[in-house]
């Protein structure tokens, strides 16, 4: 059984809607975020991982290459991440400073699209996820 996101597309960008666990509310945060196969880690704005709880500042700092220049930025482990009706538990992100001009408070990347089979569908605006590959992507209805 397989799992479809809607996609949408802000100026060129692939975005989908994914939840993700804020430890205030002890519920999932909705956003969009851009889909980026380039991407080996999943990063997030470092304000909005603050509004959910997460401390941003405690994390190993890692050195990236982004499209303009060389980052340095924090590892967080969030604690769920919902992608359709398919739930990621202690995924590693990093926390980033996104530019006032970006369109997207997060990218989606590698280290949570390789858990599964991927299939764009571009003329349907839908993005198909294959049953998971890693342990620790559970479908909700097997919960």
């Amino acid at each position: 059984m397989s799992t479809i996101l809607d996609m949408c597309y802000i100026s060129d960008l692939v975005m989908v809607d994914i939840g993700l666990w804020n430890k205030v509310t002890k519920g999932y945060s909705r956003m969009l975020i851009t889909v980026d196969t380039g991407a080996s880690i999943t990063t997030i704005s470092k304000d909005l991982l603050h509004t959910l709880g997460y401390n941003v500042s405690s994390g190993k700092q890692s050195r990236i290459i982004t499209a303009s220049s060389v980052e340095f930025v924090n590892d967080v482990t969030l604690e769920k991440i919902v992608l359709g009706d398919i739930e990621l538990s202690n995924v590693r992100v990093y926390a980033h400073t996104f530019p006032e001009s970006s369109f997207s408070m997060g990218v989606l990347g590698l280290n949570v699209l390789k858990q599964f089979n991927v299939c764009f569908y571009f003329s349907r605006q839908e993005l198909e996820l294959f049953p998971p590959i890693a342990a620790s992507a559970i479908p909700i209805w097997q919960k």
